[in-house]
């Protein structure tokens, strides 16, 4: 029996549990069978808590781990306040993408800040063979895009449209997220400028398609956005199920607000992995 809960922050649902000594194998089996939405419980990804220090290991539902999860880092924010694992307002979580520092503005309704530090775009962080994209023109079918590619936690291509339908970004998200430009393919985000201090993005994510939000992909569509002159240092950004607050500090970090709720409790009988 396996206890999990599962959360979401703006749309983006995850499958929280606590790591218990499971492998690397054995996390990646059971994202793939419990985050499918037909067979399993459904989720864009699992997460695995770890303590001393604490710590959240996020794997998406096909499987493949990644660094780090800005809607996610919110969940697991709420799981471990509703668990009492911590108790005061500001705490920091391990991820691979570094420690971040957290901050409950409120319970009731929930929301919390997390420093989600620096974007970059250096060839290091974003792997693209002593390469930087940024307003790179990708022509993509019969569409021409200027692509900018940042590491913000985890890899982002961030481009700005119109108002598209959903199935128009699917196909184009897919193709460039599988692009030879990306060895390890990348999230690509598609953004739309409102006014200065107002976007509207949507993302295809790596290791799960289409989602309904991506926290670290509004960072980096909020940056880029900002380094282009289009936006303030403070924006909102509108997603499908919710927004969230993104603000540029001095230091260039980006700091991202938002909320999280719980939607269910469940224990699940596993085979033996």
């Amino acid at each position: 029996m396996l206890s999990l809960s599962k959360y979401h922050g703006c749309g983006n649902d995850f499958l929280i549990t606590e790591e218990k000594g499971l492998t690397p194998a054995q996390k990646c089996a059971l994202s793939k069978n419990l985050c499918e939405r037909h067979t399993g419980i459904g989720a864009d990804g699992m997460i695995f808590l770890k303590s001393d220090p604490l710590t959240m290991e996020i794997y998406n539902s096909d499987g493949s781990s990644a660094p780090m999860c800005g809607n996610g880092i919110r969940c697991f924010a709420k799981y471990v306040l509703d668990r009492n694992i911590i108790t005061q307002n500001d705490f920091y979580v391990h991820t691979e993408a570094g420690r971040k520092a957290l901050h409950i503005h409120s319970k009731y309704p929930f929301s919390v800040s997390v420093n989600m530090g620096k974007a970059s775009f250096d060839p290091h962080d974003t792997m693209l063979k002593d390469q930087r994209l940024i307003n790179y023109p990708l022509r993509i079918e019969n569409r021409l895009f200027d692509i900018t590619t940042v590491f913000m936690t985890t890899l982002h291509t961030v481009l700005f449209v119109d108002q598209e339908p959903v199935h128009t970004l699917k196909k184009f998200g897919k193709v460039i997220h599988e692009h030879p430009l990306f060895p390890q393919k990348t999230n690509v985000n598609f953004v739309r400028v409102i006014n200065r201090s107002h976007l509207s993005v949507s993302t295809y994510e790596r290791g799960a398609g289409m989602t309904l939000a991506c926290g670290s992909g509004c960072c980096a569509a909020a940056y880029v956005a900002w380094l282009q002159k289009l936006v303030d240092s403070q924006v909102h950004i509108s997603l499908p199920k919710g927004t969230l607050q993104i603000q540029i500090d001095e230091q260039e970090c980006l700091i991202m607000r938002g909320g999280a709720e719980k939607i269910m409790d469940a224990f699940v009988t596993i085979p033996v992995l």
